[in-house]
This record gives structure tokens, sequence and C-alpha cells, in this order.
């Protein structure tokens, strides 16, 4: 957040007009101010006029006490602005309040200050780490973490949706906090969305591998017990209303391998057999059929980056019969070749 978006903010909060969460931001940064002790000693208020730091003063005041007042109008003076700059630059992002699934207690770790990334525009903004690790924040996402991170942890807390790639530390896990939805990984890139309003959790892997449990597991202390693992074109749906969790596979699965390796691949009167198995190591995922039953079928064709099932629908249209989606596998039925030569 630049100066200019901060003192739309601070604008809106004086006039009665700030959300929620805008609402927070100016608390948080008011409050640190306060402990600072400097900006908001008596040179400073006595020295505002009507405007500037006494009118910021006397309005969060009345805030505190339970009476805003919703007519209020700010106007800016070129020397106010300019002296705001360097207190929002250094503390716009620093909040008091932990997020809402912290879940370690804040009074075991007295010391601890916050930082939050906010995406307040319409397009995607990437954000870098302390760890060099990326997030590429969607519209309207926020993302907080503690002094702490990159220290003796990697924890995130995301509200809304973010694409990540984690920079590998195997000593030090990264966590994302979703919600009611936690991913541990130690290196990879992966999506979660995890908007507020919405009843679904998703997280979708990449690349690498993660793990992912739920709150109330971590409550539990038996996270490992029940974690799911995901690979490459798997996804976890999680319904915040039912308390369930779901493995499926991806809408669109993405070939994992290079692109030179996939065009080696060809198949002259090959056993349908070996085509499922390469379609397998190209897309990462769990084909399941009888080897037997298909063993009798022969084709002649190429594995390139096309769509998955695209390809799959023509194979088995060829060989008369079909194929299903079963949770995180794909599995194929029908009575093949073998029965068409009796």
């Amino acid at each position: 957040m630049d100066k200019n978006d901060f003192q739309k903010i601070l604008r809106k909060y004086l006039q009665g007009e700030a959300s929620p969460e805008e609402e927070k931001v100016i608390d948080a940064w008011y409050s640190s101010m306060e402990k600072d002790g400097e900006s908001l000693n008596a040179a400073d208020l006595s020295g505002s006029g009507d405007f500037g730091w006494r009118k910021i003063h006397d309005h969060i005041k009345r805030s505190r006490r339970g009476g805003r007042q919703r007519k209020l109008v700010l106007w800016y003076s070129a020397a106010v602005a300019a002296s705001l700059i360097m207190v929002v630059v250094a503390s716009v992002f620093l909040i008091e309040d932990p997020p809402k699934n912290l879940r370690i207690a804040n009074n075991d770790r007295p010391s601890v200050t916050w930082k939050q990334y906010e995406n307040n525009t319409n397009r995607t903004q990437l954000f870098i780490l302390p760890d060099s690790s990326k997030v590429a924040l969607e519209p309207q996402g926020e993302l907080k973490f503690s002094s702490l991170f990159n220290k003796s942890e990697r924890e995130v807390y995301l509200e809304g949706e973010a694409f990540f790639q984690v920079t590998h530390n195997a000593n030090v896990p990264f966590y994302v906090h979703a919600n009611e939805v936690t991913t541990k990984v130690l290196g990879t890139s992966f999506i979660i969305k995890a908007i507020t309003h919405e009843q679904k959790i998703t997280v979708v892997v990449k690349t690498g591998k993660v793990s992912v449990f739920t709150n109330s597991q971590v409550e539990e202390e038996s996270p490992a017990t029940n974690e799911i693992i995901l690979t490459p074109n798997q996804q976890i749906v999680y319904d915040k209303r039912e308390k369930e969790i779901s493995k499926i596979l991806v809408k669109k699965p993405e070939a994992i391998l290079p692109e030179e390796e996939i065009k080696r691949m060809r198949f002259e009167e090959a056993p349908v057999t070996e085509i499922f198995k390469a379609l397998e190591k190209v897309y990462g995922v769990d084909i399941d059929f009888d080897e037997e039953q298909f063993s009798a079928c022969r084709l002649t064709t190429v594995i390139n980056k096309d769509d998955l099932y695209g390809r799959l629908d023509i194979i088995c249209n060829v060989i008369g019969t079909s194929y299903i989606l079963q949770a995180d596998r794909i599995v194929i039925n029908g009575a093949g070749c073998k029965a068409k030569m009796h």
C-alpha cells in the first residue's frame, strides 16, 4: 500500500465511510503512533490547527468512546500530507492484532509483531516474502505473517486466493493457514482459494507435494494421522458448512514432464495398457484398469500435451470402452478388445 492508498483510507475513516477492514488499518496505525510517543506530542497536535494530527487524534478518541460521527469532512493541506508520508511508509503494514485463526496463543509470544499485505487493486499483485518465496495475491486478497517468519518459522495466514511459489527449506516447513484449512510444504507451487463468504476452500498443487489438514485436526494434536497428501494435478475441496474434505483431480490436468520427453512417446500397434501407463507418467495421475482385460487392445498413436480427458475420450472410443473420475484417480470401465475377439 502506498501513501495515496493510505490517505484515501484515512479520508474515508474521518468521513465515517471506512469498511471494518479499513478501520482496523487506521486503528492499528494510530496505536503504533501512540506507542511511539513522539508523533503525537503537544507540538504536533497544537501546530496542526483544525486539520491533520489534531483532527485525526480527536476523531479516533471519539470513535473509541463509541461515538463515530459520519459527517466529518477532511481537507488536507500540502504540509500535513508531507508530514504523514514518513509515518505511512514506516507503519502502515504493521498491525497489532494477530490473525483470527492463529494456532499459538498470543500471550505465549509477547514480542511478536505482524505484517500484512493487501491487494486492493483489480489485478493480481506479486509479493516477495522474507525467505524469497513468491505470492501472487488475487484482488481483495490479504496475507499476514509475523516477525518470526524465516527465523524460527515460516507461517502465513491467507484470506482470499493466491498462488504460492515456496523456496525450499527442509529445516523450516512452510505453512499456509486459510480459514479452517492448513497446508504444509517444504518447497513447491500451489494455489489456495479461501474466500471468507464462500462455502468451500480449495488447494491445488502445481508442482511438488503438499500435505493438507484442517484446524480441528491441529486442535486434536494429530494432524499427521489425518493429513491428505497432494501431488500435481490433485486438489482438495473443503466444505466449511459440512466440515468435510475431499481429494479430487483438477478439471484440466497439465503435463508434468518436459515437452521434449513427451514428444518421444510414439506407439506403433502397442498394447493400450502401455499407453495408459504413459499417460499416468505424463500427467502424474493414477489410471486404474484391468491389464489382462485390455491386453488385446492395440493402438498406433503419439502422446502430446493435449487435454488428458480429450485424449482418453479418443482412446476409449477406439477400443470400445469408457472411463470415470473416481476421487483422485481415473477408472477405465468396459469389456475392452478381448471381449470383441470372442
